[in-house]
């Protein structure tokens, strides 16, 4: 039996307004891709409903696919079933707008949504293009963080919370008696995952987190608990339990993952010097006491992904 799911789906997905004229859609479609004028692009594919599907509709659709996705149409019955599913879908859109669902409430809230979110995007695109980074400023880092860049391995525990104040305390507390740390991570982490451990990460070399979390834990010894150390996702405490010191890398063998990271840490910059110059434009003040008395409705329990393991919030992508 042929399966008809996957081109069912893709099509559900993907049909806009490609066999409908423009003044059905309420607007123009907007090429997927430039392309010089081609006579073969208006051959009739198929004909329905007194309407015609040409070659160049069908192609327009099978651009907006992902790669994978275009090669799963090379076989013929799969192209045949495309150009079914997007027929299928004209058809049911005529279903629908006769029912008056073209002029659905829920629909244009779904759409106008949607429009907000795009625009936003457009927008963000301005500010996502990372600054140059030179040689230079990579063997200067390079040279200021030695031990980001070795093979030296430590086992570490950590304590993540989401506000300044809770992190201080807790810190305070464990460097007078750090033999409570895995008590209080379990207790007071918000990194779930290794909470249960008692904030236990395992052994691991530089690279596997972020780097203003490497940066501190890395220059610790055993059996030191670090000051506050704040990263995107919150305020952490580390503890080091156990260190194996390794030579360090040579700069050639590292100098592209450098420089990778500093082109991340300017992008970030610059977004955030962005999203802190809108905000001072627009005198942005937060009722704290207000905001206090939000709170949202509990989440609906999901079932796992069978084989998903759980990511850790430090982990360095």
């Amino acid at each position: 039996m042929r399966s008809r799911l996957f081109p069912v789906l893709v099509c559900m997905l993907v049909a806009g307004a490609g066999c409908r004229p423009a003044s059905e859609s309420g607007a123009p479609a907007e090429p997927a891709a430039e392309r010089p004028p081609d006579a073969a692009s208006g051959e009739v594919v198929a004909t329905f409903g007194g309407r015609q599907l040409t070659r160049g509709q069908v192609l327009q659709e099978i651009e907006r696919l992902p790669a994978p996705s275009r090669s799963y149409l090379n076989a013929p019955d799969r192209k045949q079933q495309f150009v079914d599913n997007m027929i299928l879908n004209e058809l049911l859109y005529d279903e629908g707008r006769e029912a008056g669902l073209d002029r659905d409430p829920e629909i244009d809230k779904q759409v106008n949504e949607l429009r907000r979110r795009l625009v936003i995007q457009r927008v963000m695109r301005k500010y996502q293009t990372p600054p140059a980074v030179e040689d230079e400023q990579a063997k200067k880092y390079y040279d200021e963080n030695p031990l980001l860049y070795s093979t030296t391995q430590i086992r570490a525990s950590h304590i993540l919370v989401k506000d300044e104040a809770t992190a201080k305390q807790l810190d305070a507390d464990l460097k007078r008696d750090p033999k409570r740390f895995a008590e209080v991570a379990k207790e007071k982490s918000t990194d779930t995952t290794s909470a249960q451990k008692g904030g236990e990460l395992g052994l691991f070399g530089p690279g596997r987190m972020v780097p203003d979390f490497e940066r501190v834990a890395f220059s610790l010894e055993p059996g030191q608990v670090s000051d506050v150390v704040k990263t995107q996702y919150g305020y952490h405490i580390i503890l080091v339990t156990e260190r194996k010191e390794g030579p360090a890398k040579p700069f050639d063998q590292v100098k592209e993952q450098i420089k990778a990271t500093l082109r991340n840490k300017g992008l970030q910059e610059q977004v955030q010097g962005h999203f802190d110059q809108l905000r001072q434009k627009a005198n942005v003040q937060v009722n704290t006491e207000v905001l206090a008395r939000i709170t949202p409705p509990p989440q609906a329990p999901t079932a796992p992904t069978p084989g998903a393991a759980p990511m850790s919030p430090h982990a360095s992508h």
